[in-house]
């Protein structure tokens, strides 16, 4: 089966989360696409970014580890990496993505493109059959309720400390 490389950026503000409803597929997604030849995932994720929101971001980082040296260096660990299978669609084949999954915040709250909504958790789930599972999944992960939320009706008020 053929595999492409993608990226994909989950913007976050606060307890917020920016998604387009893409209108091929008609569920809402986070901003992404193909890696370019020549390109590295991390200047994907930016440019697919840029040009579908209009933003430029800031990537959360996942590590501290980094190198510079004469024959290599780092570039921007992805928060996550998955192998998503997608089916046949009119004349293109079935296939798999390779993807890059970034976490980022807006550098500057700015205006973006009028396809993309901020949506809060409570909102993504009043719309799950809007969702591809694993975009919920990271949702829940990035801006879901924490274990100390989820758990406060059975656990003392004190018992998660104060947030």
């Amino acid at each position: 089966m053929e595999r492409h490389f993608t990226a994909t950026v989950y913007i976050i503000s606060g307890q917020r989360l920016l998604l387009h409803k893409h209108a091929k597929l008609g569920k809402w997604l986070p901003p992404g696409g193909h890696v370019e030849p020549n390109e590295t995932p991390p200047e994907a994720a930016r440019r697919e970014t840029k040009e579908e929101t209009g933003l430029d971001i800031d990537f959360i980082e996942q590590e501290n580890l980094k190198i510079n040296a004469y024959n290599a260096v780092s570039f921007e660990r992805p928060f996550l990496c998955l192998l998503e299978n997608i089916p046949a669609h009119k004349e293109k084949p079935a296939h798999q993505h390779m993807d890059f999954i970034y976490v980022a915040k807006p550098i500057k709250a700015k205006t973006y493109l009028n396809e993309f909504q901020w949506f809060e958790w409570k909102d993504l789930l009043q719309m799950e059959e809007e969702l591809f599972p694993d975009t919920l999944e990271m949702a829940r992960l990035l801006i879901g309720p924490t274990i100390c939320e989820t758990s406060a009706s059975l656990a003392s008020p004190h018992s998660c400390g104060n947030r």
